[in-house]
C-alpha cells in the first residue's frame, strides 16, 4: 500500500485551528468588554432591606386606593402637569407634589423636582432634562397624612 503524498496546503491545517480559537477568544473578549462596561448590574441598591418591606409596601398601596383620588398625569412640551381630585370630586390643594425623575437606563442622572400649584388641584413645573431618551417620573403628594404615588412615563427628544 502507498502512502498518499500531502498535498501543500495541508501544512496549514493545524494553523486553520489555531485561527479559529484566536477568532472565538477575540469575539468573547468582546463579548465580556460590552457586558462588563454598559450595564452596572445594579438594579436596587439596598434589595434586601427592599424585599423585607415588602408586605408594607402592598399595605401602603391598599391604604392609597381607600383614599379615592381621581388624577390624571401628563408630559407634554416640556412641562408635567398633574391634576389632583379628592374622592368627592372637591381639587386637592393643600398637597406637597414632588417627582422623582429617574432614567431607568443609565445611573447618575436621577433628581427630584417640585410641583407648584397652579390651579386649584392643578400641579406643575417645567422639566429640562440632561439626556434625551425615556426617563420616568415617580410622582408624589404629601398632605395631612396622607400619601398618593403614581409613575409617569416620559420620553425626551
Amino acid at each position: 500500500m502507498m502512502a498518499q503524498a500531502m498535498k501543500p496546503s495541508d501544512r496549514w491545517i493545524p494553523f486553520y485551528f489555531v485561527l479559529f480559537f484566536l477568532v472565538v477568544a477575540a469575539l468573547d473578549g468582546i463579548f465580556v468588554y460590552l457586558a462588563v462596561s454598559t450595564q452596572t448590574g445594579t438594579v436596587s441598591d439596598r434589595a434586601y432591606e427592599n424585599g423585607l418591606a415588602f408586605n408594607k409596601i402592598l399595605a401602603a398601596a391598599a391604604d392609597q386606593d381607600k383614599l379615592g383620588i381621581s388624577q390624571n398625569a401628563q408630559f407634554e412640551n416640556g412641562v408635567i402637569t398633574w391634576d389632583l381630585k379628592t374622592a368627592n370630586g372637591r381639587p386637592l390643594t393643600n398637597a406637597v407634589v414632588t417627582a422623582r425623575i429617574i432614567r431607568p437606563t443609565t445611573g447618575g442622572h436621577d433628581f427630584t423636582i417640585h410641583l407648584l400649584p397652579l390651579t386649584p388641584g392643578r400641579y406643575q413645573t417645567k422639566l429640562v432634562l440632561p439626556l434625551q431618551g425615556e426617563w420616568m417620573a415617580r410622582l408624589k403628594a404629601q398632605w395631612d397624612t396622607h400619601t398618593y404615588q403614581t409613575n409617569l412615563s416620559i420620553i425626551s427628544r
